[in-house]
C-alpha cells in the first residue's frame, strides 16, 4: 500500500518533468526558429536595400554632370591689339595725335621691339621711330624694359599694353562729347613745335619726343620753340587739323 502510494505520488512529478523538459525543447527549437528567421530576413533586407540603392546610385552617378576645372571655365580676356588699331576712328586718331607711322610700329611691335629693328623693318629713321615710341609711351599704350649687356650698354625692349590701347580705344570711340583729335598726354606740361613747319605739319611735340629729336624739326633742322600746355590747349580749341604727334 506504502509502495502504491509512493509511486502513484511520484508519478505526477515524473510527468510534470517530462513535460518541463518537452516545453524546454520546445522553447529553444522556437528560439533557433526565430533566430533563423530573424537572421534570413535580415539578409534580405540587407539584399533588398543595396539592389533598391544601386539604381539610384548609379543614376545620381549618370546624371551629375562633371564640372570642369576651375581654370578651364575662367576666360581671361585679352584685347587684339591689331583689331584695335584697324578701327577706322581710331587709326584715324593715332595718326592724327601720334603720327602717320605710328600704326604701323605699334603693330610691328612684337616682332621688332627694340627701335633699331623696328627702323631697319620700317624703312624709317630711327629718330623717328623714337619719337613714335616716346608718345605711344606717354599715351601710356607702350611700355618698355631696360636691359644692360655685358657692356654696360642699354637697350630697350618695346610691347604695346594691349589693355590700355583697348582703354584708349573705347574712349575715342565712345567720346560723343569731346573731339577725338584734341586729346594730349596728361603727364606732359611742355610742348614742341617748328615755327617754320608747323602751318604746313600741324605737328607739336611731346617733352619726351623733343628731348629725342635733341629740339630740333626733323624736316628742317631748326630748333623747335616751346609751349605750355595752356597754349596747346588754346590752340587745339581753334584748329581741328592740330595733333600732338
Amino acid at each position: 500500500m506504502n509502495n502504491y502510494k509512493s509511486n502513484k505520488l511520484r508519478a505526477p512529478a515524473t510527468h510534470r518533468a517530462v513535460h518541463a523538459s518537452v516545453r524546454a525543447k520546445a522553447a529553444r527549437e522556437r528560439k533557433m526558429a526565430i533566430k533563423k528567421i530573424d537572421a534570413y530576413s535580415k539578409h534580405k533586407l540587407n539584399a533588398n536595400t543595396a539592389a533598391h540603392r544601386a539604381p539610384r546610385a548609379r543614376a545620381r552617378t549618370a546624371s551629375k554632370p562633371k564640372q570642369a576645372p576651375v581654370m578651364n571655365a575662367i576666360q581671361v580676356h585679352t584685347p587684339d591689339v591689331n583689331a584695335l588699331l584697324e578701327n577706322v576712328v581710331f587709326s584715324e586718331f593715332i595718326s592724327k595725335n601720334i603720327g602717320k607711322k605710328a600704326i604701323n610700329v605699334a603693330k610691328m611691335l612684337p616682332d621688332y621691339p627694340t627701335d633699331e629693328k623696328l627702323a631697319a623693318a620700317l624703312g624709317i629713321k630711327i629718330n623717328e621711330v623714337r619719337r613714335i615710341l616716346n608718345v605711344l609711351d606717354s599715351y601710356g599704350i607702350a611700355r618698355y624694359d631696360a636691359n644692360k649687356d655685358s657692356k654696360g650698354w642699354l637697350t630697350f625692349v618695346w610691347h604695346i599694353d594691349a589693355d590700355k590701347l583697348e582703354e584708349l580705344h573705347n574712349t575715342v570711340i565712345n567720346d560723343k562729347h569731346e573731339d577725338s583729335s584734341h586729346k594730349m598726354p596728361e603727364n606732359c606740361n611742355d610742348f614742341f613745335y617748328c615755327v617754320k613747319c608747323y602751318d604746313d605739319q600741324k605737328i607739336i611735340l611731346p617733352f619726351d619726343a623733343a628731348f629725342e629729336a635733341g629740339f630740333k624739326c626733323e624736316g628742317c633742322s631748326k630748333a623747335l620753340k616751346q609751349m605750355s600746355k595752356e597754349e596747346v590747349q588754346a590752340i587745339f580749341v581753334q584748329e581741328n587739323a592740330v595733333s600732338v604727334a
